[in-house]
């Protein structure tokens, strides 16, 4: 039953959700270190890894999270975020036990379909447990999490790689000593189970209608069309402009570590403790900022304020995207990655966070899904493959990586950076158009 929440409880929720969502991000990372054993384990190419660290999680992450946020629009969303965490830990631990790509494959479709109940449902918590103005900070928190959640769950993954590594009598109770690329997936699962019973135990807030462009009685598809089709200059750069610049920075994320593993020899420890706190301190730092950025150029009136932010960071980032994987140092390569992962995610802050204070409460959370269908499908699908096809079926040689980040990468973040300058300029025209 809804029930009235503090401001203080509500915020302590947004930090439970945040914790949720770094959880997320550690189960869906796992392959990022483990590209290597994997690899020779299941003996596939590094398309087939780009397929599982990709499309395999973004399928039914991106397509469900549309009816899912049709269900957390009208059902109980605490107990929709519980029973997805459930699901995705579980389907995290039976990856631990696939010894085909076809069997991986599954599992991660299985983590997709409970990870995307997360973000719609957790972004219309958001929506009710605070006030509109802070909103967008908190979107920010949440967006951010996932950044945060990616660089933890490096750090961690590759220090119990190297524990496991130096321990190799350790045994375990139940499965006993598998592989340790297995027993990293079963350990990885284990939070989630825990965020999901501490989520059972979280009050749902009542729904509010919230700042709206436009009123609507209802919650249907069509109504949803509607307002996106009323609302394009915003939305469709929102839903196409965003993917294609994560796209660019989800390959990059991916690949980077076994690009320093295979062109500077580094070891998954050594690449996940370094790259892990970078993506952590820099990503959540550039997400966060981005939002606050938009924030503040929307409070003084600049309603194209999350489509100049995301499209200028973009561009802020472009020259290193090209840099740091021709740097022919590894240290050199580090310090021009920095500003790829602090620009670099700055959209992601600032155009997503515009979905739950433009739009009515009844289609929050189904917007939101839309544009996870196609940031996942475009994003976190499209661009590890991008990058892994063009390194088998351009350069044919894995130890060629890093012409692959240096090529594809970049032209993502143009044309990405393109459609959302595309929809900061039709909109700029609109509001001439009206004052005129």
């Amino acid at each position: 039953m809804s029930a009235p929440v503090s401001l203080r409880y509500g915020w302590g929720v947004v930090l439970l959700l945040c914790v949720g969502g770094i959880i997320s991000m550690l189960d869906r990372q796992l392959l990022v270190l483990l590209v290597e054993p994997i690899k020779a384990s299941l003996g596939i190419s590094d398309t087939e890894v780009s397929i599982l660290q990709g499309f395999a999680v973004a399928i039914f992450y991106g397509v469900l999270a549309v009816p899912l946020g049709r269900l957390a629009d009208t059902g109980r969303r605490t107990t929709i975020i519980a029973l997805g965490a459930l699901f995705f830990s579980l389907a995290t631990m039976a990856g631990g036990f696939a010894f085909s790509f076809g069997a991986m494959f599954v599992t991660r479709l299985c983590v997709g379909v409970g990870e995307a109940t997360l973000t719609p449902a957790g972004s219309s918590l958001i929506s009710d447990y605070l006030p509109p103005a802070q909103v967008g900070r908190a979107m920010g928190l949440f967006v951010g999490s996932s950044f945060a959640g990616s660089g933890l769950a490096l750090v961690i993954i590759g220090a119990l790689i190297s524990w496991l590594a130096a321990n190799p009598d350790v045994t375990f109770p139940l499965v006993g000593r598998p592989m340790d690329w297995q027993m990293v997936f079963i350990i990885a699962a284990l939070p989630g189970l825990v965020f999901a019973l501490a989520m059972m135990l979280v009050r749902e807030p009542v729904r509010s209608q919230g700042l709206a462009l436009a009123e609507t009685a209802g919650a249907t598809l069509r109504e949803v069309w509607d307002f996106v089709v009323s609302e394009a200059r915003l939305l469709v750069p929102v839903f196409l402009g965003l993917p294609m610049l994560a796209a660019a920075q989800f390959g990059m994320n991916v690949w980077a570590p076994t690009f320093f593993i295979r062109t500077y020899g580094w070891t998954p420890g050594e690449i996940g403790s370094v790259f892990g706190l970078m993506v952590t301190t820099l990503s959540t730092a550039g997400v966060v900022t981005g939002g606050w950025l938009a924030d503040r150029m929307l409070a003084r009136g600049r309603r194209d304020a999350n489509l100049q932010v995301s499209m200028w960071a973009a561009l802020v980032a472009l020259p290193f995207v090209v840099a740091f994987p021709l740097a022919g140092d590894a240290t050199l390569s580090l310090v021009l990655l920095g500003p790829v992962l602090f620009f670099g995610v700055m959209p992601f802050g600032a155009g997503p966070a515009a979905i739950p204070i433009l739009a009515p409460n009844r289609m929050r959370a189904q917007l939101m899904a839309v544009y996870l269908l196609f940031g996942n499908l475009l994003g976190a699908g499209l661009g590890p493959w991008m990058i892994a096809a063009y390194t088998d079926y351009v350069i044919g040689d894995p130890a060629g990586i890093r012409w692959s980040l240096a090529v594809v990468a970049p032209l993502a973040v143009l044309a990405g950076a393109a459609i959302v300058g595309m929809g900061a300029r039709a909109m700029r025209a609109e509001d001439k158009r009206k004052m005129a």
